[in-house]
C-alpha cells in the first residue's frame, strides 16, 4: 500500500551539528512531512531511523539542553559507560535503536545548545 503525503514537500536535507567534523559521525535530523522529524546517524546513512512528531523532538531537545538526568517522553536516550548513548522511541513496537559515540553526543549537545536542531519540521 502506498502512503499518500499531504502538505508541504518532504525535505531530504539532513541537518547535523556544525560542531561535527567531516570524519566524525553525528545525530542527523530532517523533516519527514508536516510536523514529523526523522532522526538518523551520519555514520550509518542507510541504516535505521526514528520518526517522531515534532513535539516529541522539541521535548527531547528541551531535556538535553537542561542536562536532564531522567528523560520523559517518547525519545529515550540510554547513556553508556564509555560516554556514548543509544536513542529509541518507546512508543513504537520493536523500534530501531540508534547508537552514538561520546564524541557524537558532545557535538550533538553543542548543536542543541546553539539551537541548530530547532524548527526542523514544517
Amino acid at each position: 500500500m502506498t502512503e499518500l503525503h499531504h502538505g508541504p514537500p518532504i525535505s531530504t536535507t539532513w541537518v547535523k551539528s556544525s560542531f561535527s567534523t567531516a570524519g566524525q559521525g553525528c545525530v542527523q535530523v530532517r523533516s519527514h512531512g508536516e510536523n514529523e522529524v526523522e532522526i538518523g546517524d551520519t555514520k550509518n546513512p542507510n541504516g535505521p531511523t526514528l520518526h517522531v512528531p515534532d513535539t516529541a523532538w522539541q521535548h527531547f531537545l528541551d531535556q538535553v539542553a537542561a542536562k536532564a538526568t531522567e528523560y520523559t517522553g517518547r525519545l529515550q536516550p540510554r547513556f553508556l559507560p564509555d560516554g556514548g548513548f543509544t536513542l529509541t522511541d518507546i512508543e513504537r513496537v520493536h523500534p530501531p535503536v540508534l547508537a552514538y559515540t561520546k564524541s557524537e553526543w558532545d557535538t550533538f549537545y553543542a548543536g542543541v545548545l546553539a539551537g541548530e536542531f530547532r524548527g526542523i519540521a514544517a
